[in-house]
């Protein structure tokens, strides 16, 4: 395949190839960077997440990927996604996009890549919402101003049909909001959030739920509670 992009002298075939290079280099990376410990003891990086960035990038549309900056920047943010997300502290994600960083530079240093690894990084956030909420097109936000309007309509649809809601979308909020929806728009996509109590974990995946178009079950735990109880709700 020696198909161009358009203004850009690369080839499909050739930015494909640096890709996956790039998918495997940041791998062993990571693998070497962050080791299990009895405190992180899910530090375990294994062909399975490989397998996750590249089933991230196959989300994409072509629509979606008009220009070869495109799938770069969507290849960095399932780089994030799979293995950032993982990391428990500020630390950690430095050391991790530090590593990510280091990769562009090498593989893409053609497209202008730096302000997402900067000391203050512009958000690089994919969603299958950004044109619209019925929008399955999986594509960039352009903005963090465009991820807070569209993420605050879903609120306000939210409250008018079911017991509102009265959160507050910070960016942090919404980026998680985002980052839920990836994760249960997947094929048997699953997450558990951690935090203390009252942080807005369910409150969240509802509203991630509910952009998404599924519908939210609850288990509800009682003092008979039990296995069969817990398959039947299964």
């Amino acid at each position: 395949m020696q198909k161009h992009f358009q203004g850009f002298k690369v080839t499909i075939s050739e930015l494909i190839n640096s890709v996956v290079k790039s998918t495997l280099q940041l791998f062993g990376d990571v693998q070497l960077r962050f080791r299990k410990t009895a405190q992180n003891f899910h530090y375990e990086f294994n062909v399975r997440h490989l397998t996750n960035v590249f089933q991230g990038l196959l989300q994409a549309k072509q629509d979606a990927i008009k220009e070869p900056d495109n799938l770069i920047k969507l290849w960095v943010h399932e780089c994030d996604r799979i293995f950032g997300d993982r990391l428990v502290n500020a630390k950690d994600l430095a050391a991790f996009r530090a590593l990510c960083g280091e990769c562009c530079s090498k593989s893409f240093s053609k497209f202008n890549l730096k302000k997402y690894f900067g000391a203050t990084p512009e958000p690089l956030i994919f969603a299958q919402f950004v044109g619209s909420l019925d929008d399955k097109l999986y594509d960039q936000f352009p903005s963090a101003e465009a991820m807070s309007n569209r993420l605050h309509e879903a609120l306000r649809e939210y409250n008018d049909v079911n017991a509102v809601m009265d959160l507050v979308l910070f960016e942090d909020a919404l980026k998680h909001v985002c980052k839920i929806c990836r994760i249960i728009a997947s094929d048997q996509g699953h997450a558990l959030l951690v935090g203390v109590g009252g942080s807005g974990k369910q409150s969240l995946t509802r509203l991630s739920s509910f952009t998404c178009q599924y519908t939210t079950v609850g288990i509800v735990i009682s003092s008979t509670y039990g296995m069969g109880d817990l398959k039947t709700d299964l």
